[in-house]
This record gives C-alpha cells, sequence and structure tokens, in this order.
C-alpha cells in the first residue's frame, strides 16, 4: 500500500467532512491531554507534542458539546520557525499543514487527521520539535472552540512485529525501509523435495539468500516435474502479494528469534508457529538440508525426503 507522508508538497487546507470516524474507544496509540476550549477571533492555541520520531497516523476526539463546522488543526511535523506565524506545506524545514474537522458530522467520536480523505495518511513527526496544534484564529470573536482533551498518535513506523503487506516483519535492514516478512501462518508439512537425490547449487545460508536459492531449486527440480517445499512456498499468495518463497537458514533463524518461540516478550511466537522442525531452502548436500527445530532453537541438517513444517517469506 503506498502512504501519505506529509513531507511532499500538498494543498494548505483539507476538509474533513463526510470522514468516517473510528468509535468512541478510541485506536491505539499514546494519549496526550491538552485545554478543552478556545475562544474565536484570539491566538490561543492548545499543543499535543509527539511522542516519538516516527511516523504516525492522528486521530482527535470530538467532544458531544462540539458544534464548530471547520475546527481547525495544524500539524507541525518539524516544529515551528520561531517568530514566524505562516503555515506553509511547501516550507522546506518547517512544514505546516491545516486539517479541519466538521465537529457537527463526528460527535462524541474519533476523527482522524487525515489528507485528501485518505485514510492512509501518516505523519513524520521529530520528538521534541513535531506538534499538532487546535487553534480557533480562524472564528469570529464570538465564537468558541470546544475541544476534548484527548489526542492520539498511533505509531505507524515500520517495526519487527508489525502487520505489514501480506505478513509479519520479522527483519528490518540498516535503513528501516526494507525487510523481510513471513507468512502470517505455516504453509503446511511436505519433504524438501520429492523423486531421486540431487544438488540444486542452493547451499546459501545467509540473510537474502531465500529468493535465490528458491529460485534455484525450483527450476531444476521442476526441470524433473518434482515438487518440492520450495515451489510451493513459491506458489503461495496472501492478497495482492504473491512474491514469497523459502526461507534461508539465517533467515529461518531470525523467524525463531525475532516473531517465534525464541523471540523475547511482548514478541515471543507472534508469529504463531509450531514447536516443530522448520525447512529452510539451504541445501546441505546431495541428500540433505538445513533446518530449525522451534522448539529449542537448535539448527541441523536432515534427509531431504522428510516432511517438516515449511513457512513462506517475502522481502519488501
Amino acid at each position: 500500500m503506498k502512504l501519505t507522508i506529509t513531507h511532499c508538497a500538498l494543498s494548505l487546507l483539507l476538509a474533513t467532512t463526510g470522514w468516517a470516524s473510528a468509535q468512541a474507544a478510541g485506536p491505539s496509540g499514546k494519549q496526550v491531554s491538552g485545554a478543552i476550549t478556545l475562544e474565536g477571533g484570539s491566538s490561543s492555541a492548545v499543543k499535543w507534542p509527539a511522542p516519538l520520531t516516527s511516523t504516525f497516523k492522528v486521530q482527535v476526539f470530538v467532544p458531544k458539546n462540539g458544534t464548530t463546522e471547520n475546527a481547525l488543526y495544524r500539524i507541525y511535523p518539524n516544529g515551528k520557525q520561531a517568530g514566524s506565524n505562516n503555515c506553509v506545506s511547501t516550507a522546506p524545514t518547517y512544514p505546516c499543514y491545516e486539517v479541519t474537522v466538521d465537529q457537527t458530522q463526528h460527535p462524541n467520536s474519533w476523527v482522524q487527521l487525515a489528507l485528501n480523505n485518505n485514510a492512509d495518511t501518516q505523519w513524520q513527526f521529530t520528538k521534541a520539535k513535531g506538534f499538532v496544534a487546535a487553534v480557533a484564529d480562524n472564528l469570529w470573536a464570538t465564537e468558541s472552540l470546544n475541544l476534548s482533551a484527548l489526542l492520539r498518535f498511533e505509531n505507524t513506523g515500520l517495526a519487527i512485529g508489525k502487520t505489514y503487506q501480506g505478513g509479519i516483519i520479522f527483519y528490518l535492514d540498516q535503513t528501516g525501509e526494507h525487510g523481510l516478512i513471513a507468512a502470517p501462518s505455516d504453509q503446511g508439512s511436505m519433504p524438501w523435495k520429492s523423486g531421486t537425490y540431487l544438488t540444486t547449487g542452493a547451499t546459501d545460508t545467509t540473510v537474502g539468500a531465500g529468493l535465490a536459492n528458491t529460485t534455484k531449486i525450483v527450476d531444476v527440480m521442476g526441470a524433473f516435474g518434482w515438487d518440492s517445499a520450495a515451489q510451493f512456498c513459491a506458489d503461495t499468495a496472501i492478497g495482492t502479494y504473491s512474491d514469497w518463497h523459502m526461507p534461508s537458514r539465517d533467515e529461518l533463524q531470525l523467524l525463531y528469534q525475532n516473531i517465534g518461540p525464541g523471540a523475547a516478550a511482548p514478541l515471543t511466537n507472534i508469529g504463531g508457529f509450531s514447536n516443530k522442525v522448520y525447512w529452510s531452502s539451504s541445501e546441505y548436500d546431495y541428500y540433505s538440508a538445513w533446518n530449525i527445530n522451534f522448539s529449542n532453537g537448535q539448527q541441523d541438517y536432515y534427509n531431504k525426503d522428510f516432511p517438516h513444517s515449511i513457512r513462506a517469506i517475502r522481502a519488501f
């Protein structure tokens, strides 16, 4: 899914009329507090600071007594430039975005501060600098802006253990923008290969080698019309994602230690692995291939004819 990130050039004022709101129980995220009533036409404002340097979805709670049709929120991802009262979305260092909420359409409910009605909107905040503010300077002096003290920053940054693009993230590279995703459940249990013994050349055990290993296995065994655990993973389709493959030995190790039984709480086995042996795509020799016992994390190599569990992964 393509995400809307606020450091792109965007229109200055975006209306929220007709947005679907969440249930009054509220979405997940850190709750921060502020003032409740602002007088129209004044420079008064209430600020909610971003709790972390990360990307967030931001939700505000509209109180029962909210009657303002254009309650104005300003989002400052990097903070506000000293001495400046301008709010310009294209400002290179201190961009500011304005979003209005029609309170009459969302009484006693949560509303996301989104752009162009896009529920995927995420705001890139800098901790201790970025903040969201509610202001009343767009209202008549005779008006009041009633605000709930509730606002939530829902952390949507990529992290190990998060659901993303068809599965669960179990590895991120140094950029934090790319990594590996595990299918949400096993693809079954089967032998590493069918047919006679042979070598496939899929001997790489390192992180990132699973796709190349899978391709080699499928090409070699497919030439003989033989099935394989690698082929089964390659045939997996989850949602719109069909580029799954069999993990290498070291990728399988990351599955065990990051989202499997070997992971520290609260991520311990959020991948839902069984306490069984799982095949990797890394070939050991003519007769055997690498696997890991998910009951204890032990690596070993077994006869390719033996059925073990398999879990497909994909890169992003």
